[in-house]
């Protein structure tokens, strides 16, 4: 009799444990949906990050042989990226650095956008002191253009929203939380929690992310990012392509005390098969820390004094790829 009772109890312990664990996994993934809702809370913060790049010509490329030199330095290099942000009004600072595959070499980006225009220069066009300027307000008057005020400022929240969408659907039981907190860099504390991509669950990833597709191109289309047609070539008829998701990749996230992201980090490898069954392989490692949310920012770029219209820019996409039709 005793040793049925023992049984029993031993029975019941690893059945609350086993139920526990998985309400455990529950608020683990809880946590990360709340802390993705968070993240529309941020105004103003720095921001600092790099990416290492392994990409496809077919998933990006252009037509346009300009275009097309300058994604394929893109296409395998890392990008490292440092800067500021403030909402309102929009006023944003970025020091970008491309160095391609097999280089020593970097090529520097330096951007500003403030009232309402946006400063780049590009080495490969302009010289280290010139400057090409958009002005963003009467590029919002285009429907047509993906580069405007609105789509700048929604950027960071689509974003957001395009990895809530993707987060609902995996199961609970991938999330995983470190049982010691992590040390961000202003001395305080955060979560760690990782989702990993393994052999057991690909399939599963893959499959959910292709029945997303459809929101996330939605989401895209709706915010300026894309245009209809396109939207219509990645999700309808022939021209549609099948994105796999392969083993091993994990997402990993630092969620400070206040519930904000403060560190991410993705390492993703998948495949894109297109129309025709060819599959080509891609990687993407990349990871970005935020800072001083919500606190004033502190901006050091001024507005450039050389500066060239954009038009002459779009002029030279324009005739090097008139060039290349004939």
């Amino acid at each position: 009799m005793r040793k049925k009772w023992l049984s029993l109890s031993l029975a019941a312990v690893v059945s609350i444990s086993m139920l526990t664990a998985c309400t455990d996994n529950a608020k683990i993934k809880e946590t990360v949906e709340n802390s993705l809702a968070k993240q529309n809370e941020m105004k103003s913060y720095n921001f600092e990050g790099s990416a290492q790049l392994q990409l496809s010509e077919g998933l990006l490329s252009s037509t346009n042989p300009l275009v097309g030199g300058l994604l394929s330095l893109v296409r395998e290099s890392t990008v490292d990226w440092k800067g500021a942000v403030s909402d309102e009004p929009l006023q944003m600072e970025l020091d970008l650095k491309l160095t391609p595959k097999g280089t020593t070499s970097s090529i520097a980006i330096p951007t500003l956008i403030k009232d309402s225009k946006l400063y780049f220069n590009m080495p490969a066009i302009n010289k280290p002191d010139e400057y090409y300027s958009v002005d963003l307000k009467q590029m919002s008057q285009d429907s047509k253009s993906p580069l405007n005020l609105d789509t700048l400022k929604n950027t960071p929240q689509v974003t957001t929203a395009l990895l809530k969408l993707f987060v609902s659907g995996l199961d609970a039981k991938w999330f995983e939380e470190a049982k010691k907190p992590a040390k961000l860099t202003d001395g305080t504390s955060a979560k760690t929690i990782t989702i990993e991509i393994t052999k057991k669950n690909e399939e599963k990833v893959s499959a959910l992310f292709q029945s997303k597709l459809p929101e996330f191109v939605q989401t895209l289309q709706t915010n300026g990012l894309l245009t209809a047609d396109q939207a219509d070539k990645l999700t309808k008829g022939q021209e549609a392509a099948k994105l796999t998701i392969q083993a091993p990749g994990k997402l990993v996230m630092l969620i400070d005390e206040q519930g904000f992201i403060r560190d991410q980090t993705l390492d993703l490898i998948f495949s894109v098969t297109n129309a025709g069954g060819q599959a080509s392989s891609n990687q993407l490692l990349l990871h970005q820390t935020v800072d001083g949310i919500n606190q004033p920012p502190v901006f050091t770029k001024e507005i450039p004094k050389n500066v060239k219209n954009f038009d002459d820019l779009l002029k030279l996409f324009k005739g090097t790829a008139g060039n290349a039709k004939q």
